[in-house]
This record gives structure tokens, C-alpha cells and sequence, in this order.
């Protein structure tokens, strides 16, 4: 890839989007539909480690996007036009794999496909529609209410993504949505936290002490679910409220995560493409990144119907652990990005891939 096609684009949002896609193959691998009967730390800690992945994609919205400098209509026209067009074709083609390859197809996937998607995995598409159309008022509160108004939202959304590990021991399970908090407890929280991190870097992050600060939040992040799983129990809090917990849209396992990813990323990135030479690394990356949207549109179908049989057939009797679901992820990367690269050089590109 050479300069000219990387004017415009920021190595570490790249780098983000290619990490944010692995995260999101990670957790669709097959043995975490496995592991889920069988209740062990581990896989909560796999999970706790992974469920940021579509939260990166809001985060890297708000870094992008905020504030919409365009008219809302303008806006929305170039936003959605890159986002549904490639729905609507990968929607079609999972219409067809239920129809002629799973066998299991259902009216009601079309019927409802304006408004929930026929392949479970694009639930993030559905949501990030809605966001976009959001985006222009959040522009405007942001710029009115400045940083530090910004810095009491995101703390009052910070305080609500503790109320999924409470399981109504402080408070009863009907106010678990319904209390002083509920209305924070959204999604949008993500896309604030990428505006503020992209525009206000954290000082703790800094190329000399940042690796302490990584130790202390993934040690954070870790004792998250060992808690909830060798303590909570003893509450009566059942394996399935603690996954549950674990995997909300807004925890507070999601939140460091991604802080600490995001600023991570950030500060040991070159803040362009153009200063010397582009790193190869970062050329690669910039590669990747280019094709995301489709790999995340495209991923599961590459695993249902070419990595998953591959790896019965050659290890038949395998058990999906957390390694095998490593290895799956990675098979499935590979294939699912060279597909789209060839998809990337024809005309058709960013009607299937968005780019």
C-alpha cells in the first residue's frame, strides 16, 4: 500500500480495528459454544479478556466520528450508505447458507430483517445504525458541555457498568435496569470513552511507566471474574448470572479493557503514516484494517462452513479449549482476510466490504 491511499487514515485507530476483528473471531470461535456447559474460571477469564471486541468498535466510532463537523443529513447519507449496502448483500447470503446449506430457514428472517439481523454475530451493525444517528446530537452536548463534563458522564457510566456484578445482593433483581443509574448503562458510553481517549490521552499511559499500568488493569481485569466466580457463589449467584454478568454490554471488565487497549495501542503507535518510512508492520495492519468491516461481516460464515469441519475432520474427538479456539480464530482470520483482500481489488469492493 503505498502513502497516498494511507493520507487521511491514523496507524493506531488501524491497528485498533485489526485487534478489536481478532478479539471478535476469539470469542465466536467454536469452543466457546462448548465451554459454556461447563462452568470453569478459565473460560471466564477468556471471556472477560474478549468481550471488548465489539466495544472497541464503538469506541473507534466516537475517535472517528466526534464531533460530526457535516450536516446531519450529509452525515448519515455517507455513513449508513458505507454500512448497509454491505449488510444487505452478506444478510443475503446467510439467507441463502440457512436456505441450502444449515437447512433451517424461517420467513420471519426476512420479515424482520430491518430490524434484527438473520445471522446472530451482525447484531453490531443493527446497533451502530442507531448510534449513528445519535452521533450529531452528541456532537453538539459534547462540544457545549466540554471536557470536563464529558469527564462526569463517562464517570457516572463507569459507576453503572459495576451494577451487572451486584446480582441484587445490594439492591433487589427488578432494579438491577430500574435505578439511578439504568439511564448510563448504554452503549453510547463506548463512543464517548473513544472520543475523550482519542482526544484527551491518559498521562498514566507514557512509553516509560505504561507497561506498569498495563500489569496493574489486566491484574484488575482478571481478579474480575476470579470474584465472581469463587466468591459470588457463595452469595448464591449462579454460573449463569456470573457469564451473564461477565458478558453485559456494559461491564466494568469492558470499560478497563478498554481503556487500557485504546491507550495502549495509542501511545506505542506512530501518531502518522508519513513520518519516514512506514513501519511494515504498520503497512500490514493498515492492510487488514482496510477489509475489517467485511471479515467481521463474513467471519462466520468461513467458520461454519470451512474451519469448523476442517478441524473435525482432521481431529475428529477434538474438545474446543481455550488453545483449539486460538487456533480456530486464527485459521478463520487468514481465510476470511484473503477473501476479502480479493474482494478489496475488484469493483464490488465497497458494496461487500464497505471500502
Amino acid at each position: 500500500m503505498n502513502k497516498e491511499k494511507l493520507l487521511g487514515r491514523i496507524p493506531y485507530l488501524d491497528a485498533l480495528r485489526v485487534v478489536a476483528c481478532v478479539l471478535v473471531l476469539l470469542i465466536h470461535a467454536p469452543m466457546y459454544k462448548v465451554s459454556q456447559t461447563t462452568p470453569s474460571v478459565s473460560f471466564a477469564i477468556y471471556l472477560t479478556l474478549f468481550t471488548v471486541s465489539s466495544k472497541l468498535f464503538f469506541m473507534l466510532s466516537g475517535a472517528l466520528l466526534l464531533p460530526v463537523k457535516t450536516s446531519i443529513r450529509a452525515f448519515l447519507k455517507r455513513r449508513l450508505r458505507v454500512v448497509l449496502i454491505p449488510l444487505a448483500v452478506w444478510s443475503a447470503i446467510y439467507i441463502l447458507e440457512h436456505i441450502l446449506l444449515l437447512h433451517d430457514f424461517d420467513w420471519r428472517m426476512i420479515v424482520s430483517l430491518p430490524f434484527a439481523p438473520v445471522e446472530e454475530s451482525l447484531w453490531f451493525v443493527y446497533v451502530m445504525v442507531t448510534v449513528y444517528m445519535v452521533l450529531p446530537v452528541m456532537s453538539r452536548c459534547i462540544e457545549a458541555i466540554g471536557k470536563r463534563g464529558v469527564e462526569f458522564l463517562l464517570a457516572l457510566w463507569a459507576l453503572s457498568s459495576l451494577i451487572p456484578y451486584q446480582h441484587g445482593i445490594f439492591i433487589g433483581q427488578h432494579q438491577l435496569t430500574h435505578n439511578m443509574l439504568g439511564a448510563f448503562a448504554n452503549v453510547l458510553g463506548y463512543v464517548l470513552l473513544g472520543y475523550y481517549l482519542h482526544n484527551y490521552p491518559l498521562p498514566i499511559f507514557t512509553r516509560k511507566h505504561g507497561w506498569k499500568w498495563a500489569v496493574a488493569f489486566l491484574t484488575g481485569i482478571a481478579l474480575i471474574p476470579a470474584f465472581e466466580f469463587l466468591v459470588q457463589s457463595h452469595f448464591g449467584v449462579s454460573y449463569a448470572q456470573s457469564i451473564a454478568a461477565v458478558t453485559s454490554d456494559v461491564s466494568i471488565n469492558d470499560v478497563a479493557m478498554g481503556t487500557l487497549l485504546f491507550s495502549l495501542v495509542k501511545h506505542f503507535s506512530p501518531a502518522t503514516y508519513n513520518d519516514g518510512k512506514p513501519h511494515r508492520l504498520c503497512l500490514a495492519l493498515s492492510r487488514i484494517s482496510i477489509c475489517t468491516y467485511g471479515i467481521y461481516l463474513g467471519h462466520m460464515l468461513v467458520m461454519r462452513q470451512m474451519v469448523w469441519p476442517l478441524m473435525i475432520a482432521y481431529m475428529p474427538g477434538i474438545q474446543y479449549t481455550v488453545v483449539v479456539g486460538f487456533v480456530t480464530a486464527l485459521i478463520s482470520l487468514v481465510i476470511t482476510y484473503a477473501i476479502m483482500r480479493v474482494i478489496n481489488l475488484t469493483p464490488l469492493s465497497k458494496a461487500v466490504i464497505g471500502r
